[in-house]
């Protein structure tokens, strides 16, 4: 079995639902599209915040506005990668409904989420599958950033550091 493009990971695969959504009566026509824009890298500088995701595709610069959450998810605990449990995952809601979220597009459009908003949501859930944390950090600002595989230089005592 190959390993999916979007939505690796429990984390990854709730934000692919979110986009993806069961509940509709027919399929989005735009889907394909947003997939293929992610796919072929047309989401650049995408940048993410406790309750917003921002980025640029394809030229248009899109803003996703996420609701917070009012108090910090219980068990959250990430290792210094910023890797959650997966068991975590079933018991936290952390992608938010289409129609929960706050979005604009400089495209001509006439819908809220139209395929740069999707693309940029199908690459959210790429950068969550590499780190979910951010799952949790886009929902609730977290007291301590992780930030993995480094420590600032000034940290290092340069007198021991190689030894005597």
């Amino acid at each position: 079995m190959t390993q999916p493009e979007f939505g690796a990971t429990p984390w990854g695969r709730a934000w692919v639902r979110a986009v993806e959504s069961t509940a509709v009566t027919r399929p989005n026509p735009l889907l394909p599209k947003a997939r293929s824009l992610a796919r072929n890298n047309a989401v650049t500088d995408l940048r993410t915040e406790p309750g917003r995701v921002t980025a640029t595709v394809s030229g248009h610069s899109v803003h996703i506005g996420l609701p917070l959450w009012t108090q910090a998810p219980d068990g959250v605990v990430a290792d210094h990668t910023g890797d959650l449990p997966d068991e975590l995952a079933g018991t936290l809601t952390v992608a938010v409904p289409l129609a929960e979220q706050h979005t604009e597009c400089g495209c001509r459009a006439r819908t809220p989420h139209c395929a740069h908003v999707l693309a940029t949501l199908y690459t959210l859930a790429q950068r969550v599958d590499e780190r979910p944390v951010l799952a949790v950090t886009l929902r609730y600002p977290l007291d301590a950033p992780i930030e993995p595989d480094w420590i600032p230089l000034r940290d290092i005592d340069i007198a021991g550091f190689y030894g005597d």
